[in-house]
């Protein structure tokens, strides 16, 4: 065992450990044999301090799987996943389990990093099955737009450009990846290839399967556009959120203000919360009247959002 190469990803909680060239993993009572020799193991920290000569094959699959868990993109990732499928199937079966269960939930957004963590993995095994980039692409749409985590929407987009783009490359005739690769790059201000990608949708579609494509690309076409990209506008709601949880009211509202002046962005997200943090920002800097009406828009937009009616009743009584 020697210092850790600068060429391997640091992951933390764990130490590299460096077999030799003929080390095997030996498995099912001695029947299966996997060589790993030469390749850089990824063990835990405690797993590591208890060594005494070579590891065992738990002790390298619980290394290995953590690892990728944490990181999917670390080095020698592939070999890594390529030793899970080999010589350890029953944790791909646990990682696929764990994608399954999370998905269609509403969960928060370090739920949906482990479920990306979780495709990645099981992408490295199966590269040109576009079902994995597409979900994985989805995921960091939804991530982007998360309210939690507005300060990632560009990271998050641009993610998910990035994987979407690939599943429309192994399936260009997929309408859901063309339409949510679209979705993403109108987001981002690619106005031109939202609606290259969603024209073809349109066209072959009736009125309800197009849904609201067919509008959005209408105002692309006639120019219609927000003033600065979405994504813009998504970060800065992040920022203006930060800054009311540090109690600077007036900036937090000098930035939702000026988001909201945007007739389009203020039509295509109409988002309840932005319209809440605005009334408790103006009732804060003690202006009742202003913050009653933000929290009467908030109502409008979502009738169910409680703290809007809980302060709007407060205000009003």
């Amino acid at each position: 065992m020697m210092a850790q190469r600068a060429d391997l990803t640091p992951i933390r909680g764990m130490k590299y450990y460096y077999p030799p060239d003929d080390a095997e993993l030996v498995f099912k009572d001695g029947t299966a044999r996997v060589s790993y020799g030469g390749l850089s193991i990824p063990l835990l920290d405690e797993d590591y301090e208890a060594l005494e000569g070579e590891p065992s094959y738990d002790v390298v699959g619980r290394g290995i799987y953590q690892a990728l868990r944490a990181n999917p993109d670390c080095s020698f990732c592939e070999r890594y996943a390529a030793l899970l499928r080999d010589a350890y199937p029953h944790y791909l079966a646990e990682l696929a389990s764990n994608a399954i269960m999370l998905d269609g939930k509403d969960v928060e957004v370090p739920y949906l990093d482990r479920k990306i963590n979780c495709l990645k993995v099981l992408a490295l095994l199966e590269p040109e099955n576009a079902g994995l980039p597409l979900e994985i692409g989805k995921t960091f749409l939804d991530r982007g737009l998360r309210l939690s985590a507005l300060h990632l929407s560009t990271v998050s987009l641009y993610r998910a450009e990035h994987f979407l783009r690939r599943a429309v490359s192994f399936a260009p005739e997929d309408r859901n990846a063309r339409r949510l690769l679209g979705e993403v790059c109108y987001l981002l201000g690619k106005y031109g290839d939202a609606a290259g990608l969603w024209r073809d949708i349109v066209a072959g579609s009736g009125p309800a399967d197009a849904g609201g494509l067919a509008g959005r690309l209408a105002r692309i076409e006639e120019g219609r556009l927000p003033l600065i990209p979405t994504v813009d506008y998504l970060e800065a709601v992040g920022v203006a959120f930060s800054q009311f949880q540090a109690g600077d009211f007036e900036e937090s509202l000098a930035i939702l203000q000026d988001v909201v002046r945007d007739p389009v962005f203020r039509e295509e997200f109409a988002v309840a919360e932005i319209h809440s943090v605005m009334g408790k920002c103006f009732a804060e800097l003690g202006m009742p009247k202003y913050a009653e009406e933000e929290f009467r828009e908030a109502l409008k937009i979502d009738p169910d959002h409680e703290e809007s009616r809980s302060r709007l009743a407060h205000l009003t009584e």
